[in-house]
């Protein structure tokens, strides 16, 4: 995560953790390190692959910064969270999608709020470059809104690569003002 001026402030890792069932679901492990190599938040989100498309939690849809406000705090998803539909063209859109989400300290709710994205606008497919390599994407612009006591919103831009996930996202407040991206960085 590079901040508005551009300079490298999180890293985050995310994993697929090795699954006991046979289903379709994937969780992932977040993890989001800062510049001095401290850990600032750890959780797990979830992944779908259905016959449709791609489903996934709104917690992924979460920069770092907004992640490290809740250091120490446990975030589980309510919803089904929002698909990527397969066959999806440039110009076509995906209405927009809803979670709820609680916030543990071990067993106990200490906080919730909700999120909100869409509708996501299918712009484009282009090649991208970074520094993991190069990938074949799909442009996606939709906004975010969290809502906890006030309402923030932030426009977004994300390059999908099929197989492999956000391989770069751009952030923006409500009014167009850049506020930050990050790339993807390497492969394990």
């Amino acid at each position: 995560w590079y901040s508005a001026d551009k300079k490298p402030a999180y890293t985050t890792m995310h994993r697929v953790l090795d699954q006991q069932t046979a289903t379709d679901h994937r969780d992932v492990q977040l993890l989001v390190i800062d510049a001095f190599q401290d850990t600032v938040y750890r959780s797990n989100y979830q992944v779908r692959c259905g016959p449709n498309g791609v489903y996934q939690d709104l917690i992924a849809k979460l920069t770092p910064d907004m992640l490290r406000t809740l250091m120490g705090v446990s975030l589980r998803s309510t919803g089904k969270g929002w698909q990527l539909p397969i066959g999806m063209q440039p110009g076509d859109s995906i209405a927009q999608a809803f979670d709820h989400i609680e916030g543990f300290d071990n067993t106990t709710k200490i906080l919730e709020f909700d999120l909100a994205i869409g509708p996501v606008r299918i712009m484009a497919q282009e090649d991208l470059a970074t520094p993991a390599g190069g990938f074949p994407c799909v442009a996606l612009a939709y906004e975010l809104w969290v809502t906890q006591v006030v309402r923030k919103q932030f426009r977004m831009r994300d390059w999908y690569a099929p197989g492999v996930g956000v391989v770069r996202r751009e952030v923006f407040d409500r009014r167009g003002k850049f506020f930050g991206y990050c790339e993807l960085t390497g492969r394990l």
